[in-house]
């Protein structure tokens, strides 16, 4: 009895090491002409992260699609790869693209997934058929550097509490920012936007980060940092990370 005890403990313990344990990157070999990024939250309230490409075949066979990454179909959740103009890493939790120049970086993103989801909730009014989806979301714009929830775009300078369009964003939602390694400066703070996109434009490093104080909401926080060097020509997306004091 005792022996059996035994055993199980240990596989008990074997297993929650196991299941705890940080899964290796795995290198990847894909078809540099074609393979394309995808960055989106529908899937599950989270941020998501993946590649896919067409992996040519042999006349008659079509070519063969292959995702890796946050998705159903595919079997590597943690990759990397090099391509001769770019690179690309994931980790589950940080993804990095690096390319000869930022706008190379963002013409290897769709232009439809550069506005990241900080914040997404979705649901279906009718659940049991899944019908009537709804969605919050507020996002952040990589390219333009926009703050928006759905199409509308929350203006630099302005109390967003004064408008309902931008009820998607609570006040609990805090946005902080630092350029070019400058102090913390606010982006949004109190439902309030700064006036911050010519620092942006201007300064060679971004940094951004993003809490959500209010627990209903920090279930679905999406994305907590965003760094850009521009002259690196490299973005890095964080699902998780500690908002900094200063």
């Amino acid at each position: 009895m005792k022996s059996l005890l035994l055993m199980f403990a240990t596989a008990l313990v074997f297993y929650s090491g196991g299941a705890s344990a940080k899964l290796p990157i795995k290198e990847i070999n894909v078809d540099c002409n074609n393979v394309k990024l995808s960055i989106n939250t529908v899937m599950n309230d989270r941020f998501n992260f993946g590649a896919y490409w067409n992996e040519p075949t042999a006349f008659p066979d079509p070519p063969k699609y292959i995702e890796v990454g946050d998705s159903i179909r595919s079997n590597t959740t943690h990759f990397k790869f090099n391509c001769p103009n770019f690179s690309v890493s994931y980790d589950g939790n940080i993804a990095e693209i690096k390319a000869n120049s930022y706008e190379e970086v963002l013409n290897h993103i769709s232009e439809y997934d550069r506005d990241l989801n900080l914040y997404f909730h979705g649901w279906y009014k009718y659940p049991n058929i899944k019908k009537g989806f709804t969605s919050i979301n507020y996002s952040f714009d990589i390219k333009s550097f926009d703050l928006k929830t759905n199409i509308y775009k929350a203006d630099e300078g302005r109390d967003i509490s004064e408008d309902i369009k931008f009820f998607q964003i609570p006040k609990s939602a805090i946005i902080g920012y630092k350029t070019d390694s400058s102090q913390m400066k606010p982006l949004l703070y109190d439902r309030k936007v700064a006036y911050y996109k010519d620092d942006m434009q201007d300064a060679d490093v971004i940094d951004i980060f993003h809490k959500n104080n209010d627990d209903k909401f920090k279930l679905d926080e999406v994305i907590q940092r965003i760094y850009i060097d521009k002259p690196k020509g490299l973005i890095r997306i964080y699902r998780n990370y500690t908002f900094p004091k200063s």
